[in-house]
């Protein structure tokens, strides 16, 4: 800061007195270097600016010169011009020079554009147009370039386009202006006749190649065409599907495909035409005849092709629009048991008529698959991939009763239209194709090595890899197709057929071998879990989850998974033939955390008390069951999808512990209480003895799901008498054992057995009856209190009417359940299925079933108008299949609906969908192991006795010389169940005890089968012993035996 202020403001003045000094020569020439550069700058600019002005005043001078020519073009005599295009001679093209090729190009441009916009407003103008352009590009071999740049000109205007909107306009006939349109249509391609590579997005491209400018005019437009067979003479659809170019277009398609993702149905180009249904009607009405003669390569693009159009649809547009078909799918439509989910379409396309349908149906058509099949057996190599592929298209965007045709045909080779085997030369045998996928092209690949990884954690990292890996896109349709011609295989397989005499082995009835089913179970076995276990790689179906390479949800590929594992499950439960742990997926470590969850997710799913009361529980029940499936419970809780699904994942011990886990759930919720002698409110019941199930059913019956609470039972003997004893639950569980003794007695008509002494529900009319169906509604409440309350009854039913407790109503899962019902029908059934001979006239059947009741024969049709249709060697496979389902479903179908509602009052179907059908009856009736006294003995206490005095001694041994049906009368004697626990006597609860009942050796022992307590008087023998428990046990004698 300046402190010395002279008192001016006035800014001082420096002046230098020296003296100035001149520039020197080098700044001197650089300015004038500069001011040259800049008049030359300046000079360059002038003569650009006028350069640009004579541009522009030489554009909007022609600008203004064409609009004035084409207004006068405009107001043309069209009549006129046409007539004299339509005179013009046969050298044209010579008559002119470029202004006269230019001036035709204009002519036709206006043709195009009025064909185009208004072809119905023409009348006979419209053909006389067509007429002048055959004139201007007439049929010849070869072409000046004059033409050729008239005919580019007319496609850049839309050629197609216009030709085919004129086309549309007339009626769907046969006439000669269509064939001339189509000449037209296919001139370009003679014109433009070197193949080409390019594509083009937009016909109006000038810079594009001819025939690529052709190509696709010719996709989008003409092969879009509704009814396009229907307009042109007989003579121009050959001639059309012989000088197709189909490797181009086809070609052309697939580039076209390119644009358009299958996973998240997004479309890269406006107006896609693959997503028109015409196109791939039109295609396989042109092409298919072609397949018979095509070699390896077009076979592979032509397959390629049809997957890549039907995945491009949405799977509705393959539903026929008659009632007639609706019938033929309700009918098989459990057999395939498949869902076909919407999928999202860029365009949409009114519903198909029924020409253009049969177009579509040539692709499912016997014909059309043996020709493919054929051509693919002698390819093999280069076109099974895309084979499976085209399969995986078709199982999932045709309807199931299509698609059961399908894969009969691709396993039997049937020709179900003519009634004879078709192409048999060339199409592999019976189950061929099955083994071929899968030792050629399934077992080796990396997909399966992945599947396949052993290990708890590895089976999960490598299964969710492969999910997602686009590298395995050409691997994973050979598995699925794999996985549904098996599946269908064993739905006809009998046992005795699927167990061939040498695991390693595989004969012609089953096509793979025991050790590569054990291979195959492991695979799947990981697929599933990680399907149910990772439920965000499946969303809910409808969005981007799908297989890698295919359009098939990864929610579809779980439920084939699912299917065919729970095949092979049922299989191995009967008759074992995979090591032991095989279908274990969690270490022990996990099982404990999993018990934990899954309980406490399936408390959160139940019904809180508050919102729903106990009278309501038929409702809520029906309710709660039909919107948690077990689909939706896969969604919802990963564990409980695992256990309502695969559950054989999980040790069976562990299902049984969760399954009483959420029976104490319930009990709590309902606060119901456990205790035997809690002071909670119970329903009496006052029961004669000699009339346990008339009582029963009258007094207990209407409590419906109250019998989820206490019972206590009062038995009156013969004398009308009370009998002493306080119902602390064991005198329940004696009426209840004896009551299902009395109730499931083949006598009373409800109920038949089949040759293993199994029951299953009478399918006579009498058990149809609205009184006998009510017995049929109490007896599955009965045995849902028994499951509800842990007791076992001796009672042995049917698997295949287990199968049904799981959910199985209609479906049927192989051949082999028909043996649980009639052993007779299904040994008929085999013997008919693998019969040389003539079947139609050696057996003489139709598709009908006889039943004799009360005398009187009943027939009844399998299928509309099957007293008609006689049992061939072709349709046999749909015989047995229709005789299988209604005997095992339709006869006793009001039956089993009656016995499930009352069943399910009492336990949820999804707590039962944790067992199979053979772990159900173990839950429900115990095992038929001997009784196993060392692990009794362990398990025993003693009140009054030590376990060595001489009377425990003695009782031991006489127990120990009993056979096993005294030793079974001696546990019904003390538990009231002739079984014991499903889990080992250290289940039992209360444990099995001994008291002491004193010196007098005269009285005979006696029991409190609700504590499970023997009362004992010290015998001094073990004859005396023996003798005397012997007696005891088999007197079936009330409380007043002591």
């Amino acid at each position: 800061m300046e402190f010395n202020f002279t008192g001016s403001s006035r800014p001082q003045r420096n002046i230098n007195l020296g003296g100035a000094g001149g520039k020197s020569a080098a700044q001197l020439a650089a300015e004038a270097r500069a001011l040259r550069a800049d008049r030359h700058m300046q000079k360059q600019r002038n003569v650009a600016a006028t350069r640009i002005q004579a541009a522009f005043r030489a554009y909007g001078d022609a600008a203004r010169t064409r609009g004035a020519y084409l207004a006068d073009l405009d107001g043309v005599q069209w009549p006129h011009v046409v007539q004299w295009a339509a005179h013009l001679p046969e050298d044209a093209w010579s008559i002119g020079g470029e202004a006269w090729h230019t001036l035709l190009a204009l002519v036709v441009r206006q043709m195009l554009h009025m064909l185009e916009h208004h072809p119905k407003s023409l009348g006979e103008l419209a053909g006389a147009y067509i007429d002048a352009m055959a004139k201007l590009v007439p049929a010849q071999e070869s072409y000046a370039e004059a033409q050729a740049r008239l005919v580019r000109s007319m496609l850049r205007h839309g050629l197609h386009r216009a030709l085919a909107a004129y086309m549309e306009s007339l009626p769907v006939q046969r006439t000669q202006d269509a064939g001339l349109c189509m000449e037209l249509m296919l001139r370009p391609f003679a014109v433009f006749s070197t193949s080409s590579d390019a594509f083009v997005e937009d016909v109006a491209d000038s810079e594009a190649p001819g025939r690529a400018v052709a190509l696709r005019g010719f996709v989008a437009s003409v092969l879009t065409l509704p009814h396009l067979s229907a307009r042109l003479p007989l003579g121009h659809v050959q001639t059309l599907a012989a000088s197709l170019p189909l490797d181009e277009i086809e070609a052309h398609t697939q580039t076209l495909g390119s644009y358009y993702d299958l996973a998240t149905h997004d479309e890269a180009l406006s107006e896609n035409p693959i997503h028109s249904p015409y196109l791939l009607g039109n295609l396989l009405l042109l092409a298919s005849k072609r397949v018979p003669r095509m070699d390896g390569p077009q076979l592979q693009s032509y397959l390629v092709t049809l997957a890549l159009l039907q995945n491009a649809l949405p799977p509705s547009t393959f539903a026929a629009p008659t009632a007639e078909h609706d019938a033929v799918q309700a009918s098989v439509g459990s057999l395939m048991d498949g869902d076909n989910e919407p999928q999202g379409e860029s365009q949409s396309y009114p519903t198909l008529d029924e020409a253009s349908y049969h177009n579509l149906r040539i692709l499912v058509s016997d014909s059309h698959l043996h020709a493919i099949l054929a051509q693919s057996t002698k390819h093999a190599s280069r076109t099974r991939g895309p084979l499976c592929a085209f399969l995986v298209a078709t199982l999932h965007a045709w309807p199931s009763a299509e698609c059961e045709g399908v894969l009969t045909t691709v396993l039997y080779g049937y020709d179900h239209s003519i009634g004879r085997s078709a192409h048999a030369a060339h199409l592999p045998s019976v189950g061929a194709i099955v083994r071929e996928l899968w030792r050629g092209y399934v077992r080796g690949n990396k997909l399966a090595r992945q599947l396949g990884t052993s290990g708890a954690s590895a089976r999960l990292f490598e299964t969710r890899k492969a999910l997602v890996d686009e590298s395995l896109r050409e691997e994973w349709p050979v598995l699925v197709v794999l996985c549904q011609l098996y599946g269908r295989c064993l739905l006809t397989m009998g046992d005795d057929e699927f167990y061939p005499p040498d695991r390693l082995a595989s004969g012609g009835k089953n096509p793979l071998s025991l050790d590569e089913l054990v291979t195959l179970s492991g695979m799947l076995r990981n697929l599933a879990f990680v399907l149910y276990w990772h439920e965000e790689l499946v969303g809910d179906g409808s969005g981007s989850a799908v297989v890698p390479g295919t359009s098939m949800p990864l929610l579809a590929l779980r439920e084939l998974a699912t299917r065919l594992l729970q095949q092979l499950h049922t299989r191995d439960a009967r008759h074992a033939f995979t090591p032991e742990g095989h279908w274990h997926m969690l270490s022990q470590q996990d099982l404990a955390s999993f018990i934990q969850s899954v309980v406490l997710e399936e408390r959160d799913l139940a019904t809180p008390r508050d919102e729903m009361d106990v009278d309501d529980a038929p409702r809520a029940a029906r309710l709660r069951h039909s919107v948690f499936s077990a689909r939706t419970l896969a969604f919802i809780s990963p564990r409980l999808g695992v256990l309502n699904n695969i559950p054989f994942v999980i040790p069976f011990e562990v299902r049984v512990e969760i399954f009483r886990q959420f029976v104490r759930n319930d009990a709590e919720r309902l606060h119901i209480s456990r205790d035997l002698f809690s002071r909670t409110s119970r329903h009496r019941a006052t029961v004669r003895r000699e009339s346990i199930a008339t009582d029963g059913m009258a007094q207990l019956n209407s409590l419906g799901p109250r019998l989820k609470e206490p019972v206590e039972i009062v038995f009156i003997d013969q004398f009308g008498q009370p009998e002493a004893g306080i119902d602390g639950g064991g005198v329940f569980k004696e009426f209840l054992t004896t009551l299902t003794r009395q109730v499931f007695d083949t006598d009373r008509g409800l109920w038949r057995t089949n040759e293993r002494q199994e029951l299953y529900p009478n399918p006579h009319s009498y058990a149809r009856q609205p009184d006998q169906l009510e017995w049929y509604t109490f007896l599955g409440r009965i045995l849902g209190k028994a499951l509800y309350d842990g007791i076992l009854v001796d009672v042995k039913l049917a698997s295949f009417f287990l199968g049904k407790w799981l959910g199985h109503q209609g479906y049927l899962d192989d051949l082999a359940s028909l043996h649980s019902l009639d052993a007779a029908l299904y040994r008929g059934l085999i013997q008919l299925k693998n019969y040389t001979g003539d079947v139609e006239n050696d057996f003489a059947l139709n598709f009908t079933v006889s039943d004799e009741e009360f005398g009187v024969t009943h027939t009844t049709e399998l299928i509309p108008g099957g007293a008609d249709i006689p049992v061939t060697k072709e349709n046999r496979l749909s015989y047995i299949y229709h005789v299988s389902r209604y005997r095992l479903s339709k006869q006793i179908e009001p039956q089993c609906r009656a016995f499930f509602q009352g069943l399910s009052e009492l336990i949820d179907p999804r707590w039962l969908r944790l067992l199979s059908r053979d772990e159900l009856g173990v839950l429900v009736s115990g095992t038929d192991s001997p009784i196993d006294l060392a692990d009794l003995r362990a398990h025993t206490v003693y009140g009054g006795f030590h376990e060595k005095d001489l009377a425990v001694t003695y009782f031991w041994e006489a127990l120990e010389s009993m056979d096993q049906a005294s030793r079974k009368a001696f546990l019904r004697f003390v538990t009231s169940s002739p079984n014991p626990p499903l889990l080992g006597f250290s289940e039992l609860n209360p444990q099995f005890a001994i008291r002491n009942a004193g010196d007098d050796v005269t009285r005979l022992p006696t029991a409190s089968t609700c504590v499970n307590l023997l009362k004992l008087p010290a015998y001094a023998s073990r004859a005396q012993c023996l003798e005397k428990l012997l007696y005891a046990v088999h007197s079936e004698a009330g409380f007043d035996l002591s």
